[in-house]
């Protein structure tokens, strides 16, 4: 594990599409490095269920922009944001079901709502010594962070990944389904109009097609050692 050295202190963004290793890879990272790892998706999941628990229309760009307005309000008054992590982990099955896949691109595009979600978003990474992961994170969020990477892989192999991920976890989802959402998400998050899903100028394109989550944790750690003095991958 790398030490608590402040001076070797990073902020790591990883951004990429549905299903091209962001999490999974996010998550062992930040493992590997002994640094925080934090899902900015699971802000906007835990949002969309939220709204589809009060039977509200996620289209609806003004009962979006009050929902994510209270939620940001509840957790940035009393800086309680830091508990916030541990509660999305709490309900990760829910967050993470095909209801709420279906609807959290439509969540995610109101540009009010992405607003909204900003100063929480800085705040859960102001320490630095952080990974964090989501779709705009190298570019609107965190756009001065050390160290950006951008995961992409074809179409093909973010279906599998995504259909095996919801297998696993039990959801009865067919092939079918999980293409027709993986393209639907594509399209919404690279043509929306704030903050769409691009590759931030000064990111490292890493594509995970053909490799698994091992070589490609491998090939972020040789470059972070190469750019500031880390750990070498073992």
């Amino acid at each position: 594990m790398v030490g608590n050295n402040k001076k070797k202190s990073l902020i790591i963004t990883i951004d990429g599409p549905a299903g091209a290793g962001k999490s999974t890879v996010a998550r062992e990272l930040a493992q590997k490095l002994d640094y925080k790892y934090i899902n900015t998706g699971d802000l906007y999941r835990y949002l969309t269920y939220c709204a589809l628990c009060a039977n509200m229309d996620v289209n609806n760009a003004q009962a979006m922009n009050e929902l994510s307005r209270k939620m940001v309000q509840n957790y940035m008054s009393d800086y309680s944001y830091q508990d916030l992590l541990s509660n999305l982990q709490s309900i990760a099955k829910k967050i993470h079901s095909p209801e709420v896949n279906k609807k959290v691109s439509l969540v995610a595009r109101h540009s009010l709502v992405r607003k909204n979600l900003i100063p929480l978003q800085r705040a859960l990474s102001q320490d630095g010594e952080v990974v964090i992961e989501g779709r705009d994170i190298g570019t609107v969020i965190l756009p001065n962070a050390d160290i950006k990477f951008f995961l992409t892989a074809d179409q093909d192999t973010r279906i599998m990944r995504r259909f095996k991920e919801l297998q696993e976890k039990g959801f009865q989802v067919s092939w079918s389904e999980v293409k027709r959402e993986i393209k639907s998400r594509d399209y919404i998050d690279s043509k929306r109009k704030t903050a769409p899903l691009i590759i931030p100028e000064d990111a490292i394109l890493i594509n995970t097609s053909n490799k698994n989550v091992k070589d490609v944790v491998c090939e972020m750690l040789k470059i972070i050692t190469r750019i500031r003095g880390h750990r070498k991958c073992k």
